[in-house]
């Protein structure tokens, strides 16, 4: 499942109300459940970990494109961890050519987001969960070079 924040974001619904909703609507035997929190505030992702504690066997947190070094489980059972980080060019600016976008905060005048090269990296976690409750019993921070 996917949510979206509202801090530093477009207007959506409350991502803390439509958990509960699309959680709700999840069969009972369905015991592996990962969340992504796609939102620009690390204490909105933390606070949605908080939440979902014990009820989903992970929560992850996209969007900044920078990986967090907080991976842990949460005392009720959820791994967590704040944000993935980025696959793709390192050499940039979340991926894109460095030169355009201080072009861009320097000028605030439009700049083509070419994609960058260089540093190719892919970034995430690995996740561990008892298949009898669905719970985590570890997880990893990753990043592999090329």
């Amino acid at each position: 499942m996917i949510v979206l924040g509202r801090v530093f974001m477009p207007p959506v619904d409350c991502p803390f109300h439509a958990i509960d909703d699309a959680l709700a609507a999840v069969p009972s035997d369905v015991h592996f459940r990962f969340v992504e929190v796609h939102a620009e505030a690390t204490s909105e992702k933390i606070a949605m970990g908080w939440k979902l504690d014990g009820r989903v066997g992970c929560v992850y947190g996209t969007h900044t494109h920078v990986a967090t070094a907080d991976a842990r489980v949460l005392p009720k059972g959820t791994a967590y961890i704040t944000d993935l980080g980025m696959t793709g060019p390192h050499d940039g600016v979340i991926g894109r050519v460095k030169e355009n976008v201080l072009h861009r905060f320097e000028t605030s005048m439009h700049a083509p987001f070419d994609v960058a090269r260089g540093d190719v990296r892919l970034n995430g976690a690995l996740v561990t969960l008892d298949s009898n409750t669905g719970c985590a019993t570890g997880v990893e921070r990753i990043e592999v070079r090329e």
